[in-house]
């Protein structure tokens, strides 16, 4: 213990098994790699390559990562060593992938038990040990971390790394160092690699010389897979087994090459690499109007390996993630890839998910939606380009564009169209675009203002228009259908006149049973004039009324009242045809003069949608929901139209026993009537009366009906503008752009300040320096002067004084080559191009050169 407290390391308050701990959040050990290749990428250290390798030492097999990035001081590595710290920013535009302060820890312990990190800053070189054998081997009750920077400070812990590690020698450490190619970098040996029941290792370097691959292997169920997280009923990708297909892809926008095994990663603009590219936003709610571009397209390479890659600050997340109706057991959505960058979640501590929030659901759904929007209009618009052709997921694809990135300056470059092989490096001056043949050209701008998406998408508005039409079409049918149960003559033995108005639910109930009105039929009298009344023409696409509904108009022929002859037609309406409502004819048998009474008519005008299975293909499935809806909205209507029918039923039976028990009869065989007592004549302009109000009340309700019909005919006009409806938000658009406006010309005011603040501190640093030059100028005025009279006190001098006077010359010129060699620093700080090391003091040289400066200086203040 007491050894153990004296090696110079980090002490942390942990137990050495939290090593093992921390290190089984990642459950994939490529996630793990990736935690390693994110602390190369990320902007403190910027590496433009980084090698992954595996090789042997000591009969250990290791893997090593070595980078060319910035390195880090002894100061910096017992940071990276420790947890918790992470004091990374962005940088040059570049977004740090690390947040938590744990990936190296994290990935490394679980590679394998034991990992020393070597690294240079181009000033001073590090040494540093993680190891859980040497934690376990001295009994270490708490986690240390032997680190070296200085080995004369260092010993205890240069002895503990010379012990515990791979290497035993001062000179092994030296050479791995020398391995770091250039002044700086770091390089990462992780050694005891984890390995299963059988002694292997987790990957498989035989296999393919330039590739770490996870084996195969028989998982629970006897079939051989690959392990990787939430793989159901899906085909593999490659980047689930290949750590060479999966560095491919790790990042959306790659700006550092991956060398793995001694060949250089081919990475891709992921979003640029597919076929049929269209770009959709999203716009959620919690985000306050901001859009999230989304890009969809085929996937080039393999239709099997299709869904959503969501990355997080450049970085891949979840690969392959299907959603929509790629989640059903069918055909729909092969082969389509989506890419969004989702900045506004939250991933997991290994990055290989999301915490499932709120946001994240809403998210996913939404990427289902429009991904389910692409499919639909991809598929029609390629099956009416080629009927004949195969389907849209079966076509071979090429991509789009065609995007390489530079090996010397590392930008992503356009190419035209019809170039397919490219050499093994290539270089901005091999670029047939003379605007982008050089290295110092920025790379393309990116459409990041994206407010719209940029294909059409007719298949979704065509469906809304044909879902709101049904939907219309099939009130205008229930309301035609209620209408007309309002509208049915009473089917009784009892002549009743037709100018008795309907009595519906509501108007039955205002009366009691104790109502003493009586109705006074006229059933001998004088003929009257049968009069039509207007009733619209509706257009419909609505079901099929079954044939007992419409026979239920007809009424049984009594022995005492009049028989009521209907014509009804079972036949099924089909689109754009005219089916008028036969007229319903009142025979008054009793009367000898037999008088018609016609039933005013109604044309309906009906179309009918007919959904076969060739339609219900090209619909798709959300139609089919929507159809199941409303078929049992239909269901439920028809249940009502039954318990209506089963109201008008019971109110023709009350009106029955109210015409047995108040209606009086008089019968005759003239053509006129009359009511031999005062009293009786009274009852009957009573009765009239209220028959009047009654049946203006049913004209009203008529007139009720017609507007609704026209309301309902507006709405459905209107509905088939909402294809134009998403115009309707270009004022919020436009308010988001101008929020933008207003944010970029924010910045540019706090950047413009900065400047200037800069440009005022440089005047006042100038300043200074000119006065110092101007004080040095004196100074070396005043010594060159003195040197004359040096000389000439020299050479009057007596023979005894010679001595003296020489080492008062040799003072002075001391002096003067002191102030030179300063004002030489000086300038060197001004002038950083000025090599001190061949400037010969002993003459005027500097002097000339402060000279210069102060003139040059003299110009700048006067300009």
């Amino acid at each position: 213990a007491t050894q153990s407290n004296a090696i110079v390391c980090g002490l942390f308050q942990l137990c050495p098994k939290f090593l093992h701990t921390n290190s089984t959040s990642h459950t994939w050990p490529f996630s793990a790699i990736a935690e390693l290749i994110d602390n190369a990428y990320d902007p403190d250290v910027s590496a433009k390559q980084i090698w992954i390798d595996k090789t042997v030492i000591n009969d250990n097999i290791c893997l090593t990562f070595t980078d060319n990035g910035n390195g880090m001081n002894s100061e910096k590595l017992h940071k990276m060593l420790s947890f918790g710290f992470s004091e990374k920013s962005a940088m040059n535009g570049r977004v740090p992938v690390g947040l938590y302060g744990n990936g190296f820890k994290s990935g490394s312990m679980r590679l394998g038990k034991d990992a020393i990190v070597f690294t240079k800053n181009g000033e001073t070189m590090s040494v540093g040990l993680l190891s859980q054998t040497f934690l376990e081997v001295t009994k270490a009750e708490h986690v240390m971390v032997p680190i070296v920077t200085d080995p004369t400070e260092s010993k205890n812990s240069l002895k503990a790394i010379l012990t515990h590690s791979l290497f035993s020698t001062e000179e092994k450490l030296l050479a791995e160092l020398d391995a770091i190619m250039g002044k700086k970098g770091t390089r990462i040996i992780i050694w005891n690699l984890r390995r299963d029941k059988n002694d292997k290792t987790e990957f498989d370097f035989d296999k393919d010389k330039y590739d770490i691959r996870i084996p195969e292997d028989l998982d629970e169920t006897g079939k051989r897979g690959y392990k990787k997280q939430e793989r159901l009923d899906q085909i593999v990708p490659e980047s689930d087994y290949s750590l060479r297909a999966y560095c491919s892809i790790l990042y959306l926008k790659p700006t550092m090459q991956i060398i793995l095994r001694g060949q250089k990663v081919k990475t891709q603009l992921v979003s640029k690499s597919l076929a049929f590219i269209e770009r959709d936003i999203y716009r959620p709610k919690f985000l306050n109007a901001k859009t999230v571009r989304i890009t969809f397209g085929f996937n080039c390479r393999n239709k099997d390996h299709y869904g959503i890659m969501m990355y997080h600050k450049n970085r891949l997340i979840k690969a392959y993630e299907r959603v929509g109706c790629q989640l059903k057991a069918n055909n729909m959505g092969v082969g389509v890839v989506g890419i969004i960058e989702c900045n506004f979640l939250k991933p997991t501590h290994n990055k290989q998910d999301f915490d499932y929030t709120n946001e994240y659901r809403l998210t996913i759904a939404a990427l289902g939606e429009k991904l389910n929007d692409y499919w639909n209009e991809m598929k029609t618009k390629k099956n009416e380009e080629c009927p004949l052709a195969l389907p849209v997921e079966e076509i071979q694809k090429q991509p789009d564009q065609t995007w390489v990135q530079c090996d010397a300056c590392l930008k992503w470059r356009k190419l035209p169209d019809g170039i397919e092989h490219l050499p093994e490096k290539w270089y901005c001056s091999l670029n047939p675009d003379p605007q982008f043949r050089n290295c110092n050209v920025p790379e393309e701008p990116e459409d990041d203002d994206l407010i719209h998406p940029t294909y059409e998408k007719t298949y979704k508005k065509n469906l809304k228009q044909m879902i709101l039409q049904y939907l219309s079409n099939t009130i205008f049918c229930f309301n035609i259908l209620l209408l007309s149960l309002k509208r049915k003559t009473p089917s009784c033995t009892t002549p009743v006149s037709l100018k008795t108005p309907r009595l519906n639910e509501k108007t039955f109930n205002n009366h009691d049973d104790d109502d003493e009105d009586v109705i006074i039929l006229e059933e001998s009298s004088t003929p009257k004039p049968s009069t039509e009344s207007d009733v619209p023409v509706i257009k419909t696409e609505c079901i099929n009324l079954d044939q007992e509904e419409k026979q239920k108009e007809n009424c049984d022929v009594g022995e005492p009242c009049s028989a009521v002859a209907t014509e009804s037609k079972s036949e099924q309406l089909t689109s754009a045809t005219q089916t008028e409502v036969p007229k319903l004819v009142v025979k008054k048998e009793e009367v000898e003069d037999d008088t018609d009474i016609q039933v005013p008519t109604a044309e309906v005008e009906t179309k009918q949608y007919n959904v076969n299975d060739s339609s219900e293909t090209s619909v798709g499935l959300e139609l089919k929901n929507q159809l199941q809806l409303l078929n049992k909205e239909k269901e439920m209507y028809q249940n009502r139209c039954e318990v209506l029918t089963k109201q008008v039923e019971t109110l023709e039976q009350r009106i029955l026993e109210m015409n047995n028990k108040y209606v009086k009869k008089e019968m005759c065989h003239q053509s006129t009537e009359t009511i031999s007592s005062f009293e009786g004549e009274n009852v009957h302009e009573k009765r009239l009366a209220e028959m009047t109000t009654l049946y203006e009340q049913a004209l009203e309700e008529i007139a009720k009906l017609k507007e609704q019909c026209s309301t309902l005919q507006n709405l459905k006009t209107e509905c088939s503008k909402c294809a134009d409806g998403e115009n309707k938000s270009e004022v919020d658009e436009i308010a988001v752009q101008l929020d933008d406006v207003f944010r970029q010309l924010d910045k540019c005011s706090i950047e413009r300040d900065r400047y200037k603040s800069e440009v005022e501190l440089l005047e006042v640093e100038k300043n200074q320096i000119a006065c110092q030059c101007e004080e040095l100028k004196a100074e070396i005025a005043q010594l060159k002067a003195s040197i004359p009279q040096a000389v000439a006190r020299a050479n009057d001098s007596t023979t005894s004084n010679v001595e003296d006077s020489v080492n008062f010359s040799d003072g002075e010129s001391l002096k003067l080559r002191s102030l030179r060699v300063n004002v030489g620093q000086l300038l060197a700080t001004i002038m950083p191009d000025l090599d001190l090391q061949q400037v010969n003091y002993d003459i005027d040289v500097v002097d000339e050169i402060l000279g210069q400066v102060v003139e040059q200086m003299h110009e700048i203040s006067s300009t």
